[in-house]
């Protein structure tokens, strides 16, 4: 039993530690650099690559703060890029490229170093890998997404909102737990409205339920979609490269692939209006300059 003089200095240490905010940072709750590729998947299931891209991305908890942030390659400390405030969110853009090549020669896999200063604690010269086996790009294959309704394939363009849709995707080619025990390889599944505004969302790691490679499928609960609208959704699958946890703050580095898919739901339309083109639903979405799909096809 805890005595008199324990509680004292139980007193004493909760009090230091809320002093120095127990030498953690409050304000992020991860932080990821991502090699990837995405696709564009058209009503028929054909893939149409769009681009590689190069990306890092501070995710922030409620309320929390950056006061500054950059990443910079190891063997090119000069290099330094900057993250940009961006709400909820710090982002570096690191462009898009036509291949694989393009993507290695302007960001060669190896070590990146990290550093975010918060106002109170600071991530200083964290180091993670971004290399896959050999020191390759190790991207998943590219993802194929089916619907189905009522046990049977449904055409993007034909979903009836009323009835639950289930999201399948094709096989996660390179799909596997962490090593390091930080996380296990990702997969995001993302659904809008014609404005852009998230409906549907599997889940971020470390902020409560989110979907893993061991996933298969999931679940729109039918009501979740209005009638006679368009909508767009992707799939994501991150495969970690490199893990680190750091003064309790998670860090990783990923090899991910998305594919892009529009969607129409059948019945009369809602009150919402559309814009003419809907807007990317992230940087990966390259090719929103075409129109909606009309109804039916």
């Amino acid at each position: 039993m805890p005595t008199r003089r324990t509680h004292a200095y139980l007193t004493i240490a909760a009090l230091l530690c809320f002093q120095a905010a127990c030498e953690k940072p409050q304000d992020i709750s991860f932080f990821v650099l991502v090699k990837s590729s995405n696709y564009a998947q058209d009503s028929v299931g054909q893939l149409t690559l769009m681009n590689y891209h190069f990306f890092s991305e501070i995710f922030l908890l409620p309320g929390g703060e950056v006061t500054s942030a950059s990443l910079s390659p190891a063997a090119d400390p000069s290099r330094v890029m900057a993250y940009v405030d961006r709400g909820d969110t710090y982002w570096v853009e690191g462009g898009h490229f036509e291949s694989v090549e393009e993507l290695d020669a302007a960001y060669p896999n190896g070590d990146f170093v990290f550093n975010i200063t918060m106002p109170n604690a600071q991530l200083e010269d964290v180091v993670l890998s971004l290399a896959g086996e050999d020191g390759r790009t190790d991207i998943p294959n590219p993802i194929t997404i089916y619907l189905e309704q009522n046990g049977e394939t449904v055409s993007p363009l034909q979903i009836d909102a009323t009835q639950e849709l289930v999201v399948k995707w094709s096989e996660y080619s390179n799909g596997t737990s962490d090593p390091r025990g930080v996380v296990d390889d990702l997969l995001f599944v993302v659904i809008a409205d014609c404005h852009g505004e998230r409906i549907f969302h599997t889940g971020l790691p470390f902020q409560g339920d989110f979907l893993t490679f061991r996933a298969t499928e999931v679940v729109v609960e039918a009501g979740t979609l209005g009638t006679g609208q368009p909508y767009s959704a992707f799939v994501e699958f991150p495969h970690v490269a490199d893990s680190k946890l750091i003064d309790g703050v998670p860090g990783f580095t990923s090899f991910a692939n998305s594919t892009y898919l529009d969607l129409r739901t059948t019945g009369p339309a809602s009150d919402l209006t559309c814009p003419e083109a809907p807007p990317p639903m992230d940087t990966g979405q390259t090719d929103r300059s075409e129109r909606i799909p009309p109804p039916g096809g």
